[in-house]
């Protein structure tokens, strides 16, 4: 019973931010540039095609995921203080924001339908991994069916590495958790770039990594739109499985107050 309400609330406020989110980026992106260009007498040369980009949801709805799959804290004291657990929380939001990414993929694709032949005849980039898998089982349902199913675990991913990420943020205080977001992004660049010297000037060719991407993205000398989609299938339901490992035993340790 906790849980269906610990769920149903979440996903009622989830529905809401992320219309907020779809309302604000369509006020961003077509509504002010239409008053611009009206207030500057230049409506004659304003497009609905030019201005409105062909990932707009997609990308509204990764930023959201990113957002939202991060705040970890606030929402468990929230329901701590409501008498409901940390085993609760976890799973309630993680289902919550499962749903949001299913209804927003959803969106997507209604959205790339209507903005490549509606509003434009170009190709709108809503199903990116087509190009890539569209061709392996030469059946255009089964190969649409497969592109979705490797975009929703792409979208996946990013979720449970924020919360992942949250949730490990959410043990420490405000002053870390700056700290924390400031220092890692830099020393993972620090690392990179080091990796990328090695990787160009060291005769230790650092080729395993370029082997293990190819591996999980399902290239094995295929043609472009032939790609393996079981490949990123497994290998992104496992990493989401790890990353959710990961959340859920940070959310067990969780203290109120920290």
């Amino acid at each position: 019973m906790r849980f269906k309400v610990a769920f149903s609330y979440l996903l009622r406020t989830y529905l809401k931010t992320l219309g907020f989110f779809y309302a604000c980026a369509v006020a961003g992106i077509v509504i002010l540039p239409a008053l611009i260009t009206v207030i500057l007498g230049q409506a004659q040369h304003y497009t609905l095609a030019d201005a409105l980009p062909g990932g707009l949801t997609a990308i509204v709805l990764g930023f959201y995921l990113i957002v939202y799959g991060a705040i970890t804290y606030d929402g468990f004291k929230l329901f701590i203080q409501n008498g409901i657990g940390r085993k609760t929380y976890f799973w309630s939001k993680t289902a919550a924001l499962g749903v949001i990414i299913l209804f927003g993929e959803l969106i997507n694709i209604l959205y790339g339908w209507i903005y490549e032949n509606v509003i434009t005849t170009r190709h709108g980039g809503s199903m990116m991994f087509f190009e890539l898998y569209g061709k392996y089982f030469h059946n255009k349902a089964i190969d649409w069916l497969s592109v979705v199913v490797i975009t929703v675990l792409f979208i996946g991913c990013f979720l449970a590495t924020s919360m992942a990420v949250g949730s490990l943020l959410g043990l420490f205080s405000r002053r870390i958790q700056v700290t924390l977001v400031v220092g890692i992004p830099i020393l993972l660049f620090i690392i990179l770039t080091v990796l990328i010297s090695v990787n160009t000037t060291s005769s230790l060719k650092l080729t395993w990594i370029y082997d293990v991407l190819t591996f999980m993205a399902g290239y094995h000398k295929q043609a472009v739109g032939q790609l393996n989609p079981f490949a990123p299938m497994i290998s992104g339901a496992v990493y989401i499985l790890i990353m959710l490992g990961i959340s859920y035993g940070f959310t067990l340790k969780l203290r109120v107050p920290r």
